[in-house]
């Protein structure tokens, strides 16, 4: 009986360890992270594997493979990537904290200047835009962050994947 009973003490003391610290490692994840879509959040996709990127300041050249300049000119404190695969479909969402809205929204303007997109649109949350030269990209500013989604695979089906990545941050940077 006291076998049965330290056994069962072990194991529900394991369960509150093990909870505690799922738990701290989530909190003690960058706001960044938590506006990734989690598993399940858009139809069909899955987080690949080992996809998950962060980094703050100089830091984000582990994301941008040259041209971090541009991205800490323009009001980046850091960012986190992950990418997401519906079978042969690739999609890539970076989150960038961005040091004011103000520069999120500049930025959002910048790069419509650079793709050459005459029309943002602007919600009660986002201000952005969706191109699809030279591939499927959106771009967002949501309060102080600064969202990007690439899809890798034809328009026809991917305008309306990034559409539902972006509403689905959208929603989460709400909270």
């Amino acid at each position: 009986m006291l076998k049965e009973y330290r056994f069962t003490w072990l194991f529900v003391v394991s369960v509150l360890v093990f909870m505690l610290v799922s738990s701290a490692a989530h909190a003690a994840a960058p706001a960044v992270e938590k506006l990734l879509p989690e598993k399940g959040d858009v139809p069909g996709f899955t987080i690949m594997s080992d996809s998950l990127n962060y980094g703050k300041g100089e830091g984000i050249t582990s994301i941008y493979d040259g041209g971090y300049e541009l991205y800490t000119r323009n009001g980046v404190v850091d960012a986190a990537r992950q990418m997401y695969q519906r079978r042969k479909d690739f999609v890539e969402v970076t989150v960038h904290t961005m040091k004011s809205e103000k520069a999120a929204k500049d930025f959002v303007k910048y790069w419509a200047k650079e793709r050459q997109v005459s029309k943002v649109t602007t919600s009660k949350r986002a201000t952005g835009f969706v191109t699809v030269k030279p591939n499927v990209m959106a771009y967002y500013a949501m309060g102080k962050y600064f969202v990007t989604v690439s899809a890798f695979y034809p328009a026809e089906r991917a305008t309306k994947d990034v559409n539902a990545f972006i509403n689905v941050i959208e929603s989460r940077s709400a909270k």
